[in-house]
């Protein structure tokens, strides 16, 4: 789905909401997080909405916004338009290499769970395929750099919307693998999870001999609407021990978890929550 037709269907939502009578809700939103809901601009979802994996993020713009930045539309352009119609380039350099980091830690992330076909010769084609076939989501679609995972917690009611927004999404349609990304989530989604399952397991990389690090992964089913998927919580992804081949490792064992399947050779599982 091109960012076109993201605005349209943002637009036509926007009407339907104040004729609903609920747009005092999203009023309450901006107000708490003291930013401009934009719906000329959605920043709510990129890629393909029937993608069989979605990716959900508590705010993608996260690496800026913990500095106080503020992004222009020209990050917008790279980060949530085809490279069929741009030139992948930006104001700043140093934005852009980070903004590209991101993108292959998720191509490398992915690329274990066979569910999208890269050309696996062109780097430049793998990112604008895996841009366009992916879902992802971001679940604070608003920017401001003073509003935190706690500050949602604590204004859990009047954000729950959000939470719901973003499973209509997800279950949307069929989903092969839903992963949310980042600890948050398993406070967040605790409404609506029935079950929850963490695990712990080892990685390493020929990059850092010698060293291992402990990964963590949560299993969880989920409940929205009387409706039930499988999904996952990958809270060490931005961890930024893991290098690309952890996070590659780190997606496999992934596929391995939700599929039910034991992948490493001696994965030291460590079933330390279960519920």
């Amino acid at each position: 789905m091109r960012v076109r037709d993201i605005n349209e269907l943002e637009n036509k939502k926007h009407s339907e909401l104040i004729k609903a009578g609920t747009q005092q809700v999203i009023e309450e939103i901006i107000f708490l997080i003291s930013k401009k809901n934009s719906y000329d601009n959605s920043l709510y979802s990129i890629g393909n909405n029937r993608s069989k994996i979605a990716l959900i993020t508590f705010n993608a713009r996260e690496e800026y916004l913990n500095n106080n930045q503020i992004l222009g539309s020209s990050f917008y352009q790279v980060k949530y338009q085809s490279n069929d119609n741009i030139s992948l380039q930006m104001d700043s350099g140093k934005d852009f290499r980070s903004s590209l980091s991101e993108e292959m830690r998720f191509f490398n992330y992915i690329k274990t769970f066979q569910i999208i076909r890269f050309d696996g010769n062109s780097i430049n084609k793998d990112l604008k395929r895996l841009k366009d076939e992916k879902f992802e989501l971001d679940l604070v679609p608003f920017l401001s750099p003073n509003f935190s995972v706690d500050d949602f917690m604590c204004n859990y009611k009047l954000c729950k919307p959000l939470i719901e927004r973003v499973l209509n999404g997800v279950f949307a349609y069929p989903r092969q693998y839903a992963i949310f990304i980042g600890g948050c989530f398993n406070k967040i989604l605790a409404e609506y999870t029935e079950k929850s399952e963490n695990i712990s397991f080892v990685l390493t990389s020929k990059n850092k001999p010698n060293q291992k690090f402990v990964a963590q992964f949560t299993r969880i089913t989920l409940n929205f609407k009387n409706k039930r998927i499988i999904a996952g919580i990958a809270e060490s992804f931005f961890d930024e021990n893991l290098d690309e081949i952890m996070i590659e490792k780190y997606g496999r064992e992934t596929v391995s978890i939700i599929n039910r399947g034991l992948l490493l050779s001696n994965p030291q599982w460590n079933n330390s929550r279960i519920r």
